[in-house]
């Protein structure tokens, strides 16, 4: 064997161990920063509701955990669309009759158009809000969480945090069945516990 094919065959196997070795590291680093992320199962019917904390639109901050033992219709929804408009009728009407016994509505606003978050969101509370919780989330992030692919998208929580029901679009919303499950759910939480 010439010095020179020697040599060459050397630098070869050198670069093939110093590949190797280097996916190794980049293996094991991406092992361990793996470990280190919390990953969340998807928001399915039976699963625990994901915590968050987002700012109302006074700038408090507020978190699903707030409302244990209270029955949640949270929800999603954009306001560069109608569904806002669509749906304060249906919360209007839900909160008024439920709200006293333990309803509560945590909507989260994720697009606000400019005119609307002007003045502390005066205009939006103007026009979308019916006394229900509007929280604030332009990056998107609790949607991310919830994996919300359509706006509007209901989900339906119990006292426990268990997540009982996804309601998708406007249509099912307006169900007097879900309006019925949901005053069935509300009440038998203000309903007294029977004696022993």
């Amino acid at each position: 064997m010439t010095r020179r094919l020697f040599f060459a065959r050397a630098l070869r196997v050198r670069a093939a161990t110093v590949a190797a070795a280097c996916l190794a590291v980049l293996f094991a680093a991406g092992a361990a920063r793996a470990a280190d992320i919390d990953i969340q199962e998807p928001v399915e019917v039976g699963t625990i509701a994901p915590d968050f904390a987002l700012a109302d639109t006074s700038g408090a901050q507020v978190r699903l955990s707030d409302f244990a033992g209270k029955v949640i219709l949270l929800s999603f929804w954009s306001c560069y669309t109608d569904t806002c408009f669509t749906t304060v009728k249906v919360f209007e009407d839900l909160l008024a009759k439920l709200g006293p016994l333990g309803l509560v509505a945590p909507t989260v606003c994720e697009e606000i158009p400019p005119g609307l978050a002007a003045d502390n969101y005066a205009g939006l509370l103007q026009r979308c809000s019916t006394g229900q919780k509007i929280l604030v989330d332009p990056q998107r992030e609790v949607r991310g969480r919830y994996r919300v692919r359509q706006l509007p998208t209901s989900i339906l929580i119990g006292p426990d945090l268990k997540v009982l029901e996804i309601v998708r679009g406007v249509p099912p919303l307006r169900d007097p069945a879900l309006h019925e499950r949901i005053e069935k759910l509300v009440r038998s939480l203000a309903a007294p516990a029977p004696k022993p």
